[in-house]
């Protein structure tokens, strides 16, 4: 989408809406572990960035760690078919490193991914950033969508991620028009 949210001439919108119906078991109210802070800092001091956009964080706006396999999801999860999965998606290669070493929790290093918390688009933040950003975050679009934000083109931008900022945030759309 251009910044103004119009649509560039020779591309068309697909607009899905997705229903999900989930079944998660009961858990404790989520807090973060010894394990996943040891987890999450050690990303931090490797120097990896959101996997998406690359951005180191800040303190407004510090990177989250993601799990690939749901925390909530935990008391359902094979440990031995989690490990096989993570192994496949082992963007910062910690599978290759331990093995088959057995994963005991979703804490495990494996299983985190770093997101930004905002992400600029078109020179506006966007809360939420590639974890939770309407439109942007992997909790929030298809992973094929969520994939495709970390290969276009500079300037490219295939969700309508600004478009749904700027209408919700009146003071991020810009100048209005006299009279509008």
């Amino acid at each position: 989408m251009t910044p103004d949210g119009s649509i560039p001439a020779g591309d068309h919108l697909v607009r899905r809406t997705l229903t999900e119906e989930v079944l998660t078991p009961d858990h404790p109210p989520r807090t973060a572990s010894a394990e996943f802070e040891r987890n999450r800092s050690a990303l931090l001091a490797a120097g990896h960035g959101c996997l998406v956009c690359g951005s180191k964080g800040s303190a407004e706006h510090p990177l989250e760690a993601h799990h690939w396999i749901e925390w909530s999801g935990w008391e359902h999860v094979d440990p031995a078919k989690m490990a096989a999965v993570l192994q496949r998606i082992d963007v910062y290669g910690y599978g290759a490193q331990l093995g088959a070493q057995p994963i005991q929790s979703p804490d495990d290093i494996r299983n985190l991914v770093l997101l930004c918390s905002s992400a600029p688009l078109q020179a506006q933040p966007v809360a939420g950033g590639h974890h939770r950003g309407v439109d942007m975050g992997i909790h929030m679009v298809t992973f094929p969508i969520w994939l495709l934000q970390l290969v276009v083109r500079d300037g490219v931008d295939v969700t309508a991620a600004i478009a749904s900022v700027k209408a919700k945030d009146p003071a991020m759309a810009g100048p209005q028009p006299a009279g509008g």
